[in-house]
């Protein structure tokens, strides 16, 4: 290996061997704080090695794995939402009283799944990734033992993931039989002369298999159960660091593999894209578990970045649609994460999983104002209120429909966007009543959770108010 390669592969090699590290630090001492600090460093060196690498650089440093800007900004992307997720985690272990040990550990191992996908050019390396991914995920769904309803979740999580990944794993083999190789670009080059039929069978497959993991409709139906089963941590990363990876996946699918040129499949995004938008937010209006709530919008949220990869063909839109689906998932992570730091903030012991029921939120800005607002700025930042992040995400998709012409994706997403201003508003107005709960059994909020709040609001905040400047950042990658 020379050393290009290796420097370009650095950010997987230091996660791969600090979770070694971390395993044996396990087998030795079992430490609360030696296991956090060990688990943040792995993490902050990874991103600082992957922010040392050449905004130039492309290099397929392995016949699985490419090395590109497409890979560098997702990989910070779910390195900072990682990083974000094990400080969060940090108070809820010590208030609930787990293990924070093997934890971490599958924090790390499901960020590494994930890194692994940004970087996949080959099918090989897309299941791989996928598996180490998904079967950390099972665990941390299900981490905290004594509570039925998160090994519930989990037993859901993994057998319906199952059931997805067989039928994805179906459609990779029916693209192997037409055109000969699972390599994304030789695919993308042998389409052309390949069976219509047979590709376009196999891309509705890829496109259930990625559906179930992005919770599109009707691939959703577990979301809601996992996402108020799971700790409130896990719950968060499984919304934000899972989705980014496997859209980012969906996104080499599409382009690099040239699987966005079927008619039949241009139909099904689409049919999916409007079903998830307009369902999402009318489901979501039922819920009184934030959590729920929740879910079910992170339904419409990524039918809303559906539009993105299906605008991508027009002519012309290719550039804009890659900005637009850039930035929705920027925001979309930022607020996400916000919100599910926030109510991680007020979990009751004696009510687990109901402390995220919007009567346990009763009067949270006399009780506990840091949180209730940075709830509220994620709440509004997921409506697409302006001067937040969202906003500014919503506004891309929007021009980039427009320049596309798409305008029943649009109706849609202007429906959807109606709809859930209404549950958000509502949800935020029940912050300010008098309730009759005085939120007893909330986590005091330590100095690093104070500190991380603020940067939420502060991150949502500036995302959604200085945009030109960070777009000139990130010129590298749009």
């Amino acid at each position: 290996m020379n050393v290009m390669i290796f420097k370009a592969l650095l950010p997987l090699i230091i996660m791969g061997a600090g979770i070694v590290v971390l395993m044996l630090q396990i087998a030795i001492r079992r430490h609360h704080v030696a296991t956090f600090y060990v688990g943040i460093a792995v993490i902050v060196l990874s991103l600082a090695a992957v922010a040392g690498l050449s905004p130039t650089t492309t290099l397929d440093a392995t016949p699985l794995l490419i090395v590109d800007n497409f890979a560098r900004l997702f990989s910070l992307l779910i390195l900072l939402a990682a990083l974000v997720t094990l400080m969060a985690s940090d108070q809820w272990l010590r208030f609930e009283g787990a293990e924070s040990g093997e934890y971490t550990l599958l924090i790390l191992l499901a960020t590494f799944g994930a890194m692994v996908l940004v970087h996949a050019q080959h099918a090989a390396a897309f299941i791989l990734g996928l598996e180490i991914l998904g079967v950390s995920v099972y665990t941390l769904i299900a981490y905290p033992q004594r509570q039925a309803v998160s090994v519930e979740a989990g037993l859901k999580y993994l057998v319906l993931s199952s059931a997805s990944t067989a039928i994805l794993l179906f459609g990779v083999a029916l693209i192997y039989a037409a055109t000969g190789t699972l390599d994304f670009q030789q695919m993308g080059a042998g389409v052309a002369g390949a069976n219509n039929i047979l590709i376009s069978c196999a891309a509705i497959l890829i496109l259930a298999g990625v559906g179930f993991k992005l919770s599109l409709v009707p691939f959703h139906m577990w979301t809601p159960d996992i996402y108020e089963g799971a700790p409130t941590p896990v719950t968060g990363f499984l919304a934000t660091v899972s989705k980014v990876a496997i859209f980012a996946s969906l996104l080499r699918w599409y382009t690099d593999a040239r699987l966005g040129e079927y008619e039949a499949v241009l139909v099904a995004l689409t049919f999916v894209a409007i079903l998830s938008m307009v369902m999402g937010n009318l489901l979501a209006l039922k819920q009184d578990n934030v959590k729920r709530l929740l879910g079910y919008s992170s339904v419409a949220h990524m039918g809303y970045l559906l539009i993105t990869v299906i605008i991508f063909t027009a002519p012309g839109v290719a550039d804009l649609a890659r900005e637009a689906s850039v930035w929705y998932l920027i925001a979309y992570t930022v607020s996400t994460l916000a919100a599910f730091v926030a109510l991680t903030m007020v979990a009751d012991r004696g009510a687990y999983p109901d402390s995220t029921h919007r009567e346990k939120l009763q009067g949270l800005f006399w009780r506990q104002p840091l949180v209730a607002t940075l709830l509220t700025v994620a709440l509004l930042s997921l409506a697409g209120v302006p001067l937040t992040a969202g906003f500014i995400g919503k506004f891309y998709v929007v021009a980039a429909g427009v320049d596309a012409q798409a305008w029943s994706l649009l109706v849609a997403l202007v429906l959807g966007s109606a709809i859930s201003i209404f549950y958000y508003l509502r949800t935020i107005y029940s912050f300010t009543g008098h309730a009759e709960l005085d939120g007893g059994g909330a986590v005091a909020m330590t100095l690093m959770s104070k500190t991380l709040a603020v940067i939420l609001i502060i991150g949502v905040l500036l995302l959604g108010t200085m945009p030109n400047q960070l777009i000139d950042q990130f010129s590298w990658i749009l």
